[in-house]
């Protein structure tokens, strides 16, 4: 027989290595060949344009440009479509070439269309008619019936 009480051993002492992933570079940052873009576990992110998909299923830039990403949908084998974000690298020149050029203003139709409202308006002032506001009735006063108004004069003649 033992003489001491038996240690009980602790179990759960034991802990893994951190994996230390996530985005590592972020959509407009520079990007060189090789660098790492995406840590992660399984394809949670999709390889674009100049990326490719290394062993543990980190993202790589191919070559020098800059981070973009975008969301995209795919279609799983069941007909179901979800949203996968792409991740890719878009050189630095397009970037540039994209950013001088400048957007098409919508503004200037919606503009045009608030003034032909107004010239509408200054034409035919009763083009557009107003709804009149909802009255709302007044609380009905109770009137007393001429039976009862009788009843309460003649109570009030005994009471003097």
């Amino acid at each position: 027989m033992a003489h001491k009480k038996a240690a009980g051993a602790a179990k759960n002492l034991r802990d893994s290595q951190p994996k230390y992933r996530g985005i590592k570079l972020f959509g407009g940052q520079k990007a060189v060949a090789w660098n790492i873009i995406v840590r992660q576990n399984g394809s949670k992110y999709e390889c674009g344009a100049n990326t490719y998909l290394a062993s543990d299923f980190s993202i790589h830039a191919a070559t020098d440009g800059i981070v973009m990403f975008k969301p995209k949908r795919f279609k799983r084998f069941d007909g179901r479509t979800y949203l996968k974000t792409v991740v890719y690298v878009a050189p630095e020149a397009e970037v540039k070439a994209e950013k001088k050029t400048p957007a098409k203003k919508a503004a200037p139709k919606a503009e045009a269309k608030k003034e032909e409202k107004v010239e509408a308006k200054e034409q035919d002032p009763k083009a557009e008619k107003k709804t009149p506001a909802k009255k709302v009735a007044a609380p009905k006063k109770e009137t007393a019936k001429p039976a009862a108004k009788k009843a309460t004069a003649k109570k009030e003649e005994k009471a003097e």
